[in-house]
């Protein structure tokens, strides 16, 4: 999503402090998920969050509703601000009131200010062999394979999940994910756009 901030200086400690925080409450819980988007692209590609990118992207498949209540009670319970944003209409995929996203900021002041770095973990579901979700307006899938198993990997001290195909799966986003690019538009250059 667009945030007007970059991660660099304070904002970058920030979003490492949240990405380890946020991935140890799903390891604690057993949740599975993996880095996404420019966090995984920056961690594979630099072994760093890219200080161009404006948030932090996780993933996981969609919860059922007692693990999602978990997650969500948490979170807060850690003192995270959470917002849970659902689906406004039903898709092929989902359901209107369907889970599609988790908004995680720090907060400070007993919740009265919010941290300027968002972590957002996208909701995805299986149909056949695609996994679908929502950015914005926009309705993207990759195939599931990409999905189906994750493996850890070393970054900043801690061991995050990652796509077991993580080259693969940033080749079939990004292309040619090994060059920068720092106007990568994820509405408009996403090969995960729906057709």
């Amino acid at each position: 999503m667009a945030y007007d901030i970059r991660l660099e200086g304070k904002n970058l400690v920030n979003a490492l402090s949240l990405l380890e925080d946020i991935a140890k409450i799903l390891d604690k819980l057993k949740i599975d998920y993996w880095l996404e988007g420019g966090t995984l692209l920056g961690v594979r590609r630099e072994n760093r969050l890219l200080p161009w990118d404006n948030d932090v992207d996780l993933s996981l498949m969609v919860l059922d509703g007692d693990k999602e209540r978990e997650l969500i009670s948490a979170l807060k319970k850690s003192g995270f601000r959470v917002r849970l944003r659902k689906y406004e209409t039903d898709y092929d995929y989902c359901k209107k009131d369907d889970s599609r996203l988790i908004k995680i900021r720090k907060s400070y002041l007993f919740g009265l200010i919010k941290g300027a770095v968002c972590l957002e973990i996208f909701v995805k579901y299986k149909i056949g062999d695609k996994a679908y979700w929502k950015i914005g307006d926009v309705v993207k899938n990759v195939p599931y394979k990409f999905y189906a198993k994750t493996k850890k990997i070393e970054f900043n001290n801690y061991e995050y999940s990652v796509p077991e195909l993580t080259d693969e799966y940033l080749t079939y986003r990004y292309g040619d994910w090994e060059t920068p690019k720092e106007d990568y538009n994820p509405f408009k250059d996403d090969n995960a756009l729906k057709k």
